[in-house]
C-alpha cells in the first residue's frame, strides 16, 4: 500500500469558463487533464456564474457533490436534479450538462470501464474501522479521504496520518490487497472509493529509462541513417514490420529537418573536389575518393550525427508492429492516416484568406 497526503500547496489550480478548478489528485501522476489521459481525477471547482456549461468528457463517468451552495443540473434537457450541500449525483461525462446556481463542488471523474463512488464519513472520538463498501472485479483500489471541515486521524498499514481541513489523503492499494483503515476525529470527510484497471498501456507511451550510449546504439544508428529515403520500405523489407516510437521519430525528424546528414555529405564532396583542384588528381582518383567518402559517411559520419539526437537505448524504441501496446497502435494508425506533404502545404497557407470579406 502507498499513501499520499496532499495539501493546499500541492494542488494545481486553473480557470474554466464558469469559475476556478483545483485539481486535488490525478492518476497516473504524469497524466494531464487537458490531454484526457487520466484514469481518475479528484477536483474541487467553484461555479461563479448563475448559469454554466460543463466540459464534455465522453470517456469518463462523473460524480459531483456540493460542498457549498445549491445547484440544479440539467442533463441533455432530459433529466434534471437539484442538489443541496453534501448531496451528490452521478452522470455520464458525455452528456451535455448545464448548471444553474453558484456553488463549490467536489468532483470525481473515472474513465469508463472503471468504477468510482463518493460517500461521507463523520469521524468521532472513537476510531471507526473502514473498508470498501463495494465488491469489484477490477484489480486496483484507491480510497481518497478529503477533509471538508474539522480533522481526521487515519491509521493504515501501521502508519498514522493527520488530515486537516482542505487536505486529501490518498490510500493506494496493491493488486489483491484489501482496503482497510481506521478513522477518528471530528468534522466531515468526503471519501472516494475508486476501483480501476492498469490502463497505462492504452493511455501512454512506454517509459523507457535512458541509458548510456553503446556500440549497439551505434549499430542501430547506422541502420537508421541509411533507411531515411522515400522508397526505403520497398527495398528494406524489415521496415514493413517495424515502427519507430514517438521519441525516436521525433529525433529523426529533428535530424532531417535541418538536413544535417545531407550537409555533412555535401561538405565531404566539396572537400574531395578541393583536393582535386589543389593536387591535380586524375578522374579515377576523384571517383575513388568520392566512393570512399560516401562509404565513410554512411558507415560512420551520419550514424554519429544520429547518435547525438536519438534516445538510448535505441533498439528499445524500434518496435515490432505485432507487439505494440494499444496506445502505440493508435499512434501508428494516426501516422498511417496522415498526409505529411498535405499537412506542410496546409501549414504554409493556413493564414491564406483570413482577411477576406472584411
Amino acid at each position: 500500500m502507498k499513501t499520499y497526503l496532499y495539501k493546499e500547496e500541492n494542488y494545481n489550480t486553473s480557470r474554466w469558463t464558469g469559475g476556478q478548478t483545483k485539481e486535488l489528485a490525478i492518476y497516473p501522476s504524469r497524466s494531464k487533464y487537458l490531454d484526457r489521459n487520466f484514469i481518475w481525477r479528484l477536483s474541487s471547482a467553484t461555479v461563479e456564474t448563475d448559469e454554466s456549461d460543463f466540459s464534455k468528457l465522453p470517456d469518463y463517468d462523473r460524480v459531483l457533490m456540493v460542498l457549498k451552495g445549491e445547484v440544479v443540473l440539467s442533463y441533455e434537457g432530459e433529466r434534471v436534479v437539484r442538489l443541496k450541500e453534501l448531496e451528490q449525483d452521478r452522470f455520464d461525462g458525455a452528456w451535455k450538462t448545464k448548471s444553474f446556481g453558484r456553488i463549490t463542488d467536489f468532483n470525481l471523474m473515472v474513465r469508463k470501464g472503471n468504477e468510482g463512488y463518493v460517500d461521507l464519513i463523520y469521524p468521532s472520538a472513537e476510531k471507526t474501522e473502514l473498508t470498501s463498501d463495494f465488491d469489484s472485479r477490477l484489480p486496483k483500489t484507491t480510497h481518497a479521504l478529503y477533509c471538508k471541515e474539522g480533522y481526521a486521524v487515519v491509521t493504515c498499514g501501521g502508519e498514522t496520518h493527520m488530515v486537516s481541513s482542505g487536505q486529501l489523503l490518498v490510500l493506494e492499494y496493491d493488486k489483491d490487497e484489501k482496503a482497510a483503515y481506521s478513522v477518528m476525529g471530528e468534522g466531515i470527510v468526503i471519501r472516494a472509493q475508486i476501483f480501476y484497471d492498469d490502463m497505462e498501456g492504452e493511455l501512454f507511451a512506454e517509459e523507457i529509462p535512458k541509458g548510456k550510449a553503446s556500440f549497439d546504439d551505434f549499430k542501430c544508428c547506422m541502420y537508421l541513417a541509411n533507411v531515411q529515403f522515400r522508397w526505403a520500405k520497398y527495398i528494406v523489407k524489415k521496415l514493413k514490420t517495424q515502427w519507430f516510437d514517438e521519441a525516436l521519430s521525433s529525433a529523426i525528424r529533428k535530424v532531417e529537418k535541418f538536413y544535417l546528414t545531407f550537409i555533412a555529405l555535401l561538405l565531404g564532396i566539396v572537400g574531395v573536389f578541393a583536393l582535386y583542384v589543389a593536387n591535380d588528381l586524375s578522374n579515377a582518383q576523384v571517383v575513388l575518393l568520392l566512393i570512399a567518402w560516401i562509404l565513410i559517411d554512411c558507415i560512420i559520419v551520419s550514424p554519429l550525427i544520429y547518435m547525438a539526437f536519438v534516445p538510448k537505448p535505441v533498439r528499445k524504441h524500434i518496435k515490432d508492429i505485432n507487439s505494440l501496446t494499444p496506445y502505440e497502435q493508435r499512434v501508428r494508425e494516426e501516422e498511417l492516416g496522415r498526409n505529411e506533404r498535405l499537412d506542410k502545404v496546409m501549414k504554409k497557407y493556413k493564414n491564406s484568406g483570413r482577411n477576406l470579406g472584411k
